[in-house]
């Protein structure tokens, strides 16, 4: 297992090398000059004033001049400073990051507590009543955007019903409020956010748990299991869920970068103060620092959730692990 690993992580150098230079160089090529975006509209600031910015920033350098000297600060996690504030981006960054992976983890975490139940149970019984039911929820959570349903519940339980807030991470005045009334204060304000971002990610789980267990139940081994008499129950989950199992650590391991990408709509409709508006905000200001600090924050998370879904394949079947050491 432990050559397995290093392998895959070896192999993860170049393409994040490859992912880093692709990411600069789409971000180059928009129009705009981003160094001066935000004096555009000011009749103060001088042409020099301007090329003094540009300098300040090094933009004025050899493209792949910057790109070295930007590839060596992000080996140190630095990020360089934003174009909008001069903060260090990865200051803002890690300001932000508590947020999102605050929601994303419950959102993961409800979509398997959740999902996976629902696709077994669906599973055990396909084509009753509750598999049906289940598969109109999917349907649902494929084909509604996620934009509409987070206006949709923020009209009828913030607005029309004032169950919940539809905005922010806290009320006003909670500062002074004792910890179990602030710690229920959010938890009111995630309730939206967190079933937003589920939402979709809990039909699709359960839509696949239950097409792969179907699948496993109609295998001999599980007809031998049933023929000894041995309960549903522990058909259902000592010989079949194992196995079932595979191809949902691999959507799992491809959800990671939905970590950031998926929190732009939902943070941007609730103002919430992550990493999705922050990439938000910087889009609309042209800070290129800060967009691409993001972008890199993604492409790693894209790589990480890939290691782990091969990991975690590799741990539930070992026949990928010793195929590995072996090529």
């Amino acid at each position: 297992m432990l050559t397995y690993l290093i392998r895959r992580v070896l192999g993860l150098i170049p393409l994040g090398i490859g992912i880093t230079l692709l990411c600069f160089v789409v971000i180059h090529l928009t129009p705009g000059d981003p160094a001066v975006v935000g004096t555009d509209l000011n009749p103060k600031i001088s042409l020099q004033a301007r090329q003094r910015i540009k300098e300040f920033y090094g933009l004025n350098d050899p493209l792949p001049v910057q790109y070295g000297r930007w590839v060596a600060r992000v080996a140190r996690l630095d990020f360089g400073r934003s174009l909008a504030d001069n903060r260090p981006v990865s200051e803002k960054i890690a300001e932000r990051i508590p947020v999102t992976l605050t929601i994303n983890v419950l959102s993961m975490l409800l979509i398997l507590l959740l999902g996976l139940p629902i696709g077994i149970v669906a599973a055990a019984k396909p084509h009753g009543v509750f598999d049906h039911a289940t598969t109109l929820l999917v349907f649902l959570g494929f084909s509604m955007p996620t934009f509409w349903l987070a206006l949709l519940l923020m009209q009828w339980l913030g607005v029309q019903w004032q169950w919940l807030p539809i905005s922010g991470l806290q009320g006003l005045g909670t500062d002074s409020w004792p910890w179990w009334e602030r710690g229920w204060d959010l938890a009111r304000h995630l309730a939206l956010p967190v079933f937003v971002s589920a939402f979709g990610g809990l039909a699709g789980v359960a839509r696949y748990m239950r097409s792969q267990m179907v699948d496993v139940l109609q295998q001999d081994y599980i007809r031998t299991a049933r023929a000894k008499g041995l309960p549903e129950p522990r058909v259902l989950f000592d010989h079949a869920l194992r196995n079932a199992l595979l191809p949902i650590i691999t959507i799992l391991g491809l959800s990671v970068p939905g970590l950031l990408g998926g929190s732009v709509i939902f943070e941007t409709i609730f103002a919430i103060p992550g990493l999705g508006r922050l990439y938000y905000d910087a889009v609309m200001a042209r800070d290129l620092m800060t967009v691409m600090g993001l972008l890199t924050i993604s492409a790693g998370l894209t790589l990480l959730g890939n290691l782990l879904a091969d990991l975690a394949y590799a741990y539930a079947d070992p026949r990928i692990r010793v195929g590995g050491q072996g090529g």
